[in-house]
């Protein structure tokens, strides 16, 4: 051998000597706050191509534009939703009967959940009137415009619809031409949106979106940042006695991320090239008792 194999077998050593720092800490993770319900009856249907690309920008909106975390849940599972303070039901277009009830049930009981697009359909397509049901005075229609000015308390975005979109999506159609409704229901409350958020390609505007509803719900962020390149994620796993950050980057700048851990209040800069990895655990106490970056620099 030459020695280059020891190039490639470095990160390998330094990743198993931050697991055994990290080990004592692994314990029990605190549940996020967040939840996304994934449209699993449309992603059955033969548009399961929109449920897919729903699920993939909610996630990315919620991490990475948004700045919070969560976990994510089945339409058919929601056994397993627990009591996060927001539910995202991302553009779902069809529902189960029994899924319906199900989140309305968790909304009674203090969540606020965020939807969008038409909402009125089971999943065989076919109307069921949910939505007067609870108040919200919304009927389906197309969604034959590819730019779509939609507004907020607080805020106004265009949404830019392309492709074939304009002649398979439909929409919710509200009075008067709103496309915002936020409906009380017992200790919590629905926002909804018309247009189908997670479908467009305008995820900034998502983002501002998402950030709008994590404040009305209330949920709690785990760290600050002032890094605005979405190309960065920042995605916390919360222990009881600290915070692991998992870092990556998809992004051609070089500029290192900076954040704070709002548990501790230390405040790190962690240097990330294009298309590496990094992981930070921060104890409650500021101290960062494991790091690991995948940085190579070649001899």
């Amino acid at each position: 051998r030459d020695g280059s194999d020891k190039y490639w077998m470095e990160p390998f050593a330094r990743m198993g000597e931050f697991a055994l720092k990290a080990a004592p800490y692994a314990q029990a993770a605190a549940p996020a706050e967040v939840a996304i319900v994934l449209p699993q009856s449309l992603q059955l249907s033969v548009f399961n191509n929109y449920a897919l690309e729903a699920q993939q920008t909610s996630v990315r909106v919620l991490y990475q534009y948004a700045r919070s975390w969560g976990y994510a849940v089945g339409e058919y599972q929601l056994r397993l939703l627990g009591k996060p303070k927001l539910i995202i039901l991302p553009s779902p277009w069809v529902l189960h009967r029994q899924a319906w009830e199900t989140l309305l049930e968790a909304v009674r009981g203090g969540a606020t959940l965020l939807t969008s697009g038409r909402l009125d359909a089971d999943e065989h397509f076919f109307p069921t009137g949910r939505l007067l049901d609870i108040g919200l005075p919304c009927m389906p229609g197309l969604l034959a415009t590819r730019e779509n000015l939609v507004r907020w308390p607080g805020g106004s975005a265009r949404l830019t619809y392309g492709g074939d979109k304009t002649t398979y999506l439909e929409r919710g159609v509200l009075p008067g031409g709103e496309t915002f409704r936020e409906v009380q229901l017992g200790q919590g409350r629905i926002l909804y949106f018309s247009i189908p958020l997670e479908l467009n390609s305008n995820l900034d505007a998502v983002g501002s979106i998402y950030r709008y509803a994590l404040e009305r719900a209330g949920v709690r962020p785990v760290y600050a940042t002032e890094t605005a390149d979405p190309g960065m994620l920042i995605a916390p796993t919360v222990w009881n006695q600290a915070t692991l950050y998992v870092l990556t980057s998809e992004s051609s700048g070089s500029d290192p991320v900076v954040f704070q851990d709002l548990a501790s209040g230390r405040k790190v800069s962690v240097p990330l090239a294009a298309g590496r990895a990094a992981m930070v655990l921060i104890r409650r106490d500021g101290e960062v008792v494991a790091a690991y970056n995948d940085r190579p620099e070649k001899p």
